[in-house]
């Protein structure tokens, strides 16, 4: 299954989660049957490719898989969480700049029953690869790996990983904030100070000492030392 946008790998099959500047190459590719990717065109809700590897996985080939065999392949007692998550992860795009989408992995689990007929639980991993300028989603890169001697879904499961800060982040604190507040917050866990802020930003020191309030007050914390620690910058 070929098509024009399809990852220069193409025919290959790839074991681990891959970065953008992976997406490009062909280091690093070999064959994993535990796991299988594919790639979603947003737009129209189904797949552009997806890797031979599927086979060995689900039991179907790349011809037969599309999105509507993915929903319903899906074990009915985790369509609400994989809702929910989805719920998080559209609110992402709310708090961040549609150029910045492609930084954040969405990982969570769920169970899919294979052509055989038993379900099994995968490990799902996306990324945005591409948006229009309104921020909305075109393609995402999706990797599913099984989960092997899987008993209960951990509490930590559904996670949002920014890649370029390599850390997890803690939803429920920093996307209270607004995109501002989190663009105001990542400079200064960069080392920029209040000025500095103003002057990249364009606002006036005012208005940044306003929004540092502000985010002391949402995330009920003394410090902004104490706000990076509980979102795990």
């Amino acid at each position: 299954m070929k098509t024009t946008n399809s990852p220069s790998f193409i025919d290959k099959d790839c074991n681990l989660w891959l970065t953008p500047t992976q997406l490009d190459t062909n280091d690093n590719i070999c064959q994993n049957k535990h796991s299988y990717y594919f790639i979603v065109n947003c737009q129209v809700n189904n797949t552009e490719y997806i890797s031979s590897s599927i086979l060995e996985v689900l039991g179907y080939s790349a011809e037969e898989f599309n999105m509507n065999l993915f929903t319903s392949l899906m074990h009915p007692d985790d369509l609400d969480y994989r809702n929910k998550c989805e719920y998080h992860t559209a609110e992402l795009r709310k708090h961040v700049s549609y150029t910045a989408l492609s930084q954040y992995l969405v990982s969570y689990s769920f169970r899919l029953k294979t052509k055989q007929g038993h379900y099994i639980t995968i490990k799902q991993e996306y990324q945005t690869i591409e948006t229009d300028k309104y921020g909305r989603m075109l393609k995402n890169f999706v990797h599913h790996e099984i989960i092997e001697d899987y008993k209960t879904r951990p509490e930590s499961d559904f996670q949002i990983i920014d890649k370029q800060k390599n850390r997890c982040i803690n939803f429920n604190t920093k996307f209270k904030l607004t995109k501002r507040e989190v663009e105001i917050l990542d400079l200064i866990h960069e080392g920029y100070q209040s000025k500095e802020i103003s002057d990249m930003l364009n606002i006036s020191h005012h208005t940044t000492q306003t929004h540092r309030k502000n985010i002391l007050s949402k995330t009920k914390c003394s410090s902004l030392i104490e706000v990076l620690k509980k979102i795990g910058a």
